[in-house]
Formats: C-alpha cells, sequence, structure tokens
C-alpha cells in the first residue's frame, strides 16, 4: 500500500485529539493539512485545537482554503480570509497554505488568473509557501508548479497496491477512508514525495509577544483588515476596512499596557504591528519624508 505519510482533516473528523495524532504516527504519518477556511463564509473551529495538538504530537502542521472563487477580486478576498484564519489557528510561516480547487473549473485561462491572483494574495499576507490541491482530471486546467515543484492530487484506486500516481508531484492523496485504531471515522492519506510540507517545528513554541506602537507614526496602511471602534475598549464596532487602506494618525493612546491609534473623528483603531506598518519610514533632518516600507 501506499504510505500515510500525510492526513488532512476538517469539521467533519471533529477536533483532533494528542491521543489520535500519536496513533497516527505509529502508522508513519509525519504531517497534517487542517482546514482553515471556505469561500468568505466560513471559518473552521475545529482548526486551532487541532493544529495545536497535532504540534504537541509531533507533526509538521499546514493549513488548506476550499476555494469557492469565481473571479481575480473573489480570489484575493478569499486569500486574504485563508490567511488571516491561517494566523488565527497559530500556523507561522513555514506553514504551507494549500489551495483547495475543486468546486468550479472555468478553464486553463480563467483558472491560472485566480489561482495566481490567490497564491500571489497570501505571499503578500505573510504566506510565503502556498500549494494547490485538486482532483486527478483537473490536473490539465489549472497551473500547479507554483514553487518548482507543485501540486497536491487526489485519485482514489479501487486497488492502490504498488502504485505510485502523481511522482513528479508534492504528493498523491490515495484515499479518503484511511481508519487508524482510536480515531472517528475514515480518513484522507496521502504520499508525500517531497518535503515541502515538513517545513515546521515538530515541538510547541511559546508564541509571539505582541508588539504596539508607542509612538505617533503620523500614517499607517493596514496589513490586514482593520475595524474601526468608538471606544477604546473595543467593545463598540463602527465599521471595517480593508487591507491596504491608509490611516491617518491623530494619536496614540495608552490603554493599560498596550496602546490604541486614534483618528482625528474620535474612532480607535489597533496599534498593533502585525496588523498595521508605518508609511513615514525615515528622518532628516529633522523632517520625515514620506517612503513606503511595505
Amino acid at each position: 500500500m501506499p504510505r500515510c505519510d500525510m492526513v488532512d482533516v476538517s469539521n467533519n473528523n471533529g477536533t483532533m485529539t494528542v491521543a489520535n495524532w500519536k496513533s497516527m504516527k505509529k502508522y508513519g504519518v509525519r504531517a497534517m493539512v487542517a482546514k482553515l477556511s471556505e469561500g468568505t463564509f466560513f471559518t473552521d473551529q475545529t482548526a486551532k485545537t487541532s493544529i495545536r495538538n497535532a504540534i504537541k504530537a509531533g507533526l509538521h502542521v499546514n493549513g488548506y482554503h476550499f476555494a469557492r472563487f469565481t473571479t481575480v477580486a473573489g480570489a484575493k478576498a478569499e486569500a486574504q480570509m485563508a490567511a488571516r484564519c491561517a494566523l488565527n489557528a497559530g500556523l507561522g510561516k513555514d506553514a504551507v497554505i494549500v489551495l483547495d480547487f475543486e468546486a468550479t473549473n472555468l478553464g486553463w485561462n480563467r483558472n491560472a488568473a485566480n489561482i495566481k491572483a490567490w497564491v500571489a494574495e497570501v505571499k503578500r499576507m505573510g504566506y510565503p509557501k502556498t500549494d494547490v490541491y485538486t482532483m486527478g482530471s483537473w490536473t490539465n486546467s489549472m497551473p500547479l508548479n507554483n514553487h518548482g515543484r507543485g501540486g497536491w492530487i487526489a485519485n482514489y484506486p479501487s486497488n492502490p497496491t504498488g502504485l505510485k500516481f502523481y511522482a513528479s508531484y508534492c504528493g498523491w492523496q490515495w484515499t479518503s477512508t484511511k481508519h487508524f485504531p482510536g480515531c472517528y471515522g475514515g480518513f484522507d492519506v496521502s504520499q508525500m514525495y517531497s518535503n515541502f510540507y515538513y517545513g515546521t517545528a515538530t515541538k510547541a513554541t511559546k508564541p509571539k509577544k505582541a508588539i504596539y506602537y508607542r509612538y505617533n507614526p503620523k500614517m499607517i496602511y493596514a496589513r490586514t483588515p482593520i475595524n474601526r471602534y468608538k471606544d477604546i475598549k473595543f467593545k463598540h464596532k463602527v465599521d471595517h476596512f480593508p487591507a491596504d487602506t491608509v490611516f491617518s494618525i491623530a494619536k496614540v493612546v495608552k490603554y493599560g499596557k498596550i496602546t490604541r491609534f486614534q483618528l482625528a473623528n474620535g474612532y480607535y483603531i489597533t496599534s498593533n504591528k502585525a496588523n498595521v506598518n508605518r508609511l513615514y519610514y525615515s528622518v532628516n533632518g529633522g523632517v520625515k519624508r514620506v517612503k513606503s516600507v511595505r
């Protein structure tokens, strides 16, 4: 039988425990891919805990987004969704963020434009490692080798013994019904042909401490979507702005041990450097010159 190098899971499998992952490791599982999101409407609430438990069990961790987009604009919006969910689920930049592309085949040209837009946006959001998952019958309908040796292909032969399908790609998902002792139901498992999905640390690390601005940068742009609030406690949301929005900052206001940015209209936004970055960069003779650091 093909190897069980990697398992992908979603809310359909429930929240995976450390014991579940350790059971799978006994059968050769080295990595996992958790569903993060779908379209712009669904976040998989089991991902964070399943990923954390997989790290505790010593597995490499990755995530995937199920595509629903049919346009470049839609692809970018879903890429932002995927990247936000990856960050919230605890995935670092060494994780592979996979595009699960199996819902709508629009032909090579449109697929290529949409997929390339999704990949570029995920990378811009801070995740340099991407891949595309699809079914075997669609491999000639889209670009797969986006990092030199790309593509994770699903094909379920009735008897996979002795087979080695799609060896020129990253991996082959050869069944969706693999059972492991102590784990509920059947699982999607894959035989991998490279180390691309094995890049993350296999032990838990302490999360990085959030860093907040302590001075007023005057002008900032949003790395991620940003909410505006009436109050410094962020309890009363006013509205929402997409990534890349530019804000003029009136002042920095202390809030406990952290800070908030206050705008000229009195509203507040985050000053967390993970979410915003300055546009005023250097000082020359006491005069600040505009220089984007994007």
